[in-house]
C-alpha cells in the first residue's frame, strides 16, 4: 500500500542561500506564478535579492521550506503582522499576531492533500514554538484560489468576510482568515 499524503513525513527548515534557485523556479510554476508573482520574482537576481535579505535576518519576514518526505515542495514565511500593518489597513491587530504566507512550489504535490497539513504543522509545531505568545496567525489568500481558501478552513482557519486591498495587485482583494488557539504552547 502507498503512503498517501496524511502518512507522508512533514518537515520544514529555515531557507538558506542555497534554496534560492529552486524558490526562484517555484515562483515561475503558472500555478504559484498566477498568485504570488511579482516584478522581483521573474529573475533570479530578483529572488536573491529579495529573500536574501530575508534569509540574512534583514527583513521582518521570515522564510521557511517546506518537506515532504525530505523533498522540498514549497515555502513558507511568516512575520508579525504590526511590522507589515500597511498591509492591513484600518483593521485592530492584537499585539503580537503572527501572518504566513504559503506556496507549494512543486506542482506533483499540488492537489493531493498536502496544504492543509503542511500549513497546521507549520503553524503547530514552528510558529507556537518560535513565537509562543502569538495569540492569532492570519493569512489572506485571493478569495478566488478556492483550492487554498479549502485547505486553510480545514487547517482551522476561520473566513472573517473581510476582503482587504492587495497592494502589490490593485485589482485583487485579499480574504482575511485568522486562526486562534487556548491553552498551552509547545516548549
Amino acid at each position: 500500500m502507498n503512503a498517501g499524503p496524511r502518512d507522508e513525513q512533514l518537515s520544514f527548515r529555515p531557507m538558506v542561500r542555497e534554496d534560492l534557485p529552486q524558490l526562484h523556479e517555484w515562483l515561475q510554476e503558472p500555478h504559484v506564478a498566477e498568485r504570488w508573482g511579482d516584478d522581483a520574482s521573474e529573475t533570479v537576481e530578483g529572488v536573491e535579492a529579495k529573500y536574501g535579505e530575508r534569509i540574512a535576518g534583514d527583513s521582518a519576514v521570515t522564510p521557511w521550506v517546506m518537506e515532504v518526505e525530505g523533498k522540498a515542495v514549497g515555502f513558507i514565511q511568516w512575520y508579525r503582522v504590526e511590522d507589515e500593518a500597511e498591509w492591513y489597513p484600518d483593521l485592530a491587530i492584537p499585539p503580537g499576531t503572527v501572518a504566513i504566507d504559503v506556496a507549494i512550489g512543486d506542482p506533483a504535490f499540488v492537489g493531493r492533500g498536502h496544504g492543509r497539513r503542511l500549513v497546521l504543522e507549520f503553524v503547530h509545531h514552528v510558529l507556537r514554538t518560535t513565537m509562543p505568545e502569538c495569540p492569532e496567525v492570519w493569512i489572506d489568500p485571493d478569495p478566488r484560489n478556492e483550492r487554498a481558501v479549502r485547505a486553510y478552513r480545514a487547517a482551522g482557519f476561520t473566513d472573517t468576510g473581510i476582503d482587504l486591498p492587495d497592494p502589490e495587485h490593485p485589482d485583487q482583494v485579499r480574504r482575511l482568515m485568522t486562526m486562534s488557539w487556548a491553552g498551552p504552547t509547545f516548549h
